[in-house]
């Protein structure tokens, strides 16, 4: 009989790199928190990363055209929805003179992507573990639907910093 791996066991095996990533996600987090001027380009740069992140991991394991796409998806458009709704950053103005966004400063962005670090190692160390779950449609949906609901709340928050830009102000290529 086999037993199960111990905390110190999965620890162990972990790369070195993903404490790096860890690491830059805290950095990223603590920078948000603080009040910040951003140029449009910038407000878009961190929810297409964590898109293109969400596509290539659904379309690696499931495929973007099946149960996980389709839960993924619903997941990202109820956390623009659920983002859009509670109208995240909140404290946002618009200087035509420099094309800046001021954003108030927020934790959240530290919560979201903690939260998605989280949820791909737990996937990972379960996948490791029990690989027959990969499988299993209620796993598949679970995750895939998660990954969206917070990769959404990032687009929400664009969203809301972008919208604003006073109306007849042109907008910059991003």
């Amino acid at each position: 009989m086999q037993h199960a791996p111990s905390l110190l066991d999965i620890l162990a095996h972990i790369p070195l790199f993903v404490w790096g990533i860890l690491a830059a996600i805290v950095a990223m987090g603590v920078r948000m928190s603080r009040p910040m001027t951003m140029a449009p380009k910038r407000v878009v740069v961190v929810p297409l990363i964590w898109l293109a992140f969400g596509i290539w991991g659904v379309n690696s394991t499931s495929g973007l055209f099946s149960v996980a796409g389709l839960a993924w998806a619903v997941g990202i458009a109820t956390g623009i929805t659920v983002i859009r709704g509670i109208g995240w950053p909140g404290q946002v103005s618009f200087d035509a003179a420099t094309d800046r966004f001021h954003v108030g400063g927020s934790w959240f962005p530290l919560v979201v992507m903690l939260s998605i670090f989280v949820m791909k190692a737990y996937v990972g160390i379960t996948l490791a573990v029990h690989p027959d779950v990969a499988h299993q449609i209620g796993f598949i949906v679970a995750t895939s639907a998660a990954f969206g609901l917070l990769s959404g709340c990032f687009l929400g928050r664009s969203i809301n910093i972008l919208s604003a830009r006073p109306r007849g102000v042109a907008a910059v290529a991003v």
